[in-house]
This record gives C-alpha cells, sequence and structure tokens, in this order.
C-alpha cells in the first residue's frame, strides 16, 4: 500500500513539473545595438506564433515557455534567434543585443596618389574642355519687350496666360499632364519592388529560418517565394506588416512542401 502511494506522489509531482514547464509566462525585455535601444523591431515566437513590436525605448513583452525559440528581425540589423532556457524563465526578463547589417563595398585602390594633399592637387591634369565664350551685360535684363509678362502695374490676364488660341505661340502653353508616363512610372517602381523582393526577404529572415524552420530546400527558395506572391507578401512586407508575412510563410511552406517539384 506504501509503494502504491509512493508511486502516485511520484507521478503527480512530475506531471506537475511537467505541466509547469509548459505553462507560458510573459517575458519581458529590452533590446539595443552598440549606439542606443531599438525600436520596431518584430519579436516573433515561432514556437507558438505570438508576436509583438519593441517601443521606442527598445522594450518589449511576449508570452514564451521553456525551448521556445524567438526571433529578432529588424531591416537595418542582422536577424538573431534565441532559444528560451530556464534561466531565462526565472529571470523574466531578456536583453538582447543587435548586430547593424553593414554592406561591404570592394576596396578601391587610387595609384599615382602621395597622400599629400598639397602635394596631389599640383599634379591635377589641366581641364581639356573649351572654355564657353559667352559674355552677359546686366544692362540687357532691361532689354526685355513690355507686354503682358512684364507689365506687373495691372494684374495678369488669366485667361491670356493660360489659352492656347489666345497665347497664338506667344509664351508656354498650359500643359495637361501625362497620366500615361504616371502609370509607367508607376509600374516601373512596382515591379523593381517585386524584383529586389526575394533578395530583402531572404537577407533579413536568413537561409537558415527557410531551410530549417520552413523547410523549403536552399535552391527552391526563390520558387517558394513566389509561390506565396498570391497572398499579397511583397505588399504586406513594404508596409511593415512583417508578422503577417512570416505567418504566411509558415502556412504556405506546409503545402509547397507536400508538392512534388
Amino acid at each position: 500500500m506504501k509503494s502504491k502511494l509512493t508511486n502516485f506522489f511520484v507521478f503527480a509531482f512530475l506531471a506537475m513539473k511537467s505541466f509547469s514547464q509548459e505553462k507560458s509566462t510573459t517575458l519581458s525585455g529590452v533590446i539595443y545595438n552598440s549606439y542606443s535601444t531599438v525600436s520596431d523591431v518584430h519579436i516573433i515566437n515561432l514556437s507558438n506564433k505570438y508576436g509583438s513590436v519593441s517601443n521606442k525605448n527598445g522594450e518589449f513583452k511576449i508570452k514564451v515557455t521553456l525551448n521556445d525559440v524567438l526571433l529578432f528581425s529588424s531591416i537595418q540589423h542582422k536577424i538573431i534567434k534565441i532559444k528560451i532556457n530556464q534561466n531565462i524563465i526565472n529571470s523574466g526578463f531578456l536583453k538582447v543585443e543587435l548586430t547593424p547589417s553593414v554592406t561591404i563595398l570592394d576596396e578601391v585602390f587610387l595609384h599615382g596618389l602621395s597622400g599629400n594633399l598639397e602635394i596631389d592637387l599640383q599634379k591635377t591634369p589641366k581641364d581639356s574642355i573649351p572654355k564657353h565664350n559667352f559674355k552677359f551685360n546686366p544692362s540687357d535684363v532691361y532689354k526685355i519687350k513690355e507686354d503682358y509678362t512684364t507689365n506687373f502695374l495691372k494684374p495678369p490676364n488669366a485667361e491670356a496666360l493660360t489659352n492656347p488660341i489666345l497665347m497664338n505661340g506667344a509664351g508656354a502653353a498650359a500643359t495637361i499632364p501625362d497620366f500615361q508616363y504616371i502609370a509607367e512610372q508607376r509600374l516601373k517602381k512596382s515591379l523593381a519592388k517585386k524584383k529586389s523582393f526575394p533578395a530583402k526577404i531572404i537577407r533579413e529572415f536568413g537561409i537558415d529560418f527557410f531551410v530549417k524552420d520552413l523547410k523549403i530546400p536552399e535552391n527552391k527558395i526563390h520558387h517558394f517565394i513566389s509561390y506565396c506572391e498570391y497572398r499579397n507578401i511583397v505588399e504586406k512586407y513594404y508596409n511593415k506588416k512583417v508578422l503577417e508575412v512570416i505567418e504566411i510563410l509558415t502556412e504556405e511552406s506546409k503545402t509547397y512542401t507536400k508538392i512534388e517539384h
């Protein structure tokens, strides 16, 4: 009888311990870089899909459980992931340091320079472009014929300035906006955004997010992103709805991985 009671209490203790570990808790934290705290950072719990955004002081709150993985995403910083351990849960607070994303340019070597500004300026080649012979005499300013365009003693005739028939070639006629040109420029801008979108989202989320978290083969990532475009992920991304983009990618990956390519 005592053995049965002992086993019961041990089982109950283990069950309660397991339940307490699975119970979620609200974790507070602050995000900073080498200069100051960082605002508008997206924090996504990849385990339970909860999301949060850091405020103007870099502070945030999010629900977590043991072994959850938090993803910290900011356009100007490298994406990082942090696994929640027991020490973080016990403290209830997390300090996160982000590393700025820096684009490293190729080195440029300047040949023939000594490093001394005064000496190098003396070696500057002479300008080979011929100088113009145009001369401007200030008195020529007052030789303009006086008409309705220069007579400021009376109000201008609005119709004469805007009616092409009355103007009869004098001055510039009123122009009509080229709506076709405006539409073409908007289309070019939209296409440029779509073209650069895959590279931007891969750089921000990281290849591991697609390969390890979403189970997308590395050589299929671009194809997968195109597959998800019907969910308007491009517009959502550029409207800073990063959490919605991640949710869509997570949902679509379950269907995409079942398709034979």
